[in-house]
């Protein structure tokens, strides 16, 4: 599953919260791994930096996400958050998109 965030839209609660609700919905069918490609200049919102998303709508079948960040900025963000609040599964944070694919497609999963 691919999710492809367009530029100039903040990174909210809500947003965030929908996106989820898509990925839970299309991915209902079986496992799937989810590469997430974020535009260069994200706004990250502090209420949803400090929101544990997978709590609130769960993601189980869910394997690994692949989050593609572009620059040092996103990534230092994407991994505090990632830190404080880890996802019940498998979860990078690359600069490009071809090491994500790489990853999501070697990845051994529990």
């Amino acid at each position: 599953m691919e999710v492809l965030f367009k530029p100039g839209i903040p990174f909210t609660v809500e947003g965030i919260q929908t996106m989820l609700q898509v990925r839970q919905e299309l991915g209902s069918s079986g496992k799937h791994r989810v590469l997430i490609v974020m535009s260069e200049y994200v706004e990250f919102d502090k209420p949803m930096i400090t929101t544990d998303h997978y709590t609130v709508i769960p993601q189980p079948n869910t394997e690994a996400v692949a989050w593609v960040v572009r620059n040092e900025r996103n990534a230092t963000f994407t991994r505090l958050y990632v830190s404080y609040w880890p996802s019940p599964f498998t979860t990078e944070v690359f600069l490009s998109e071809e090491e994500a694919r790489a990853w999501l497609e070697s990845v051994a999963i529990p």
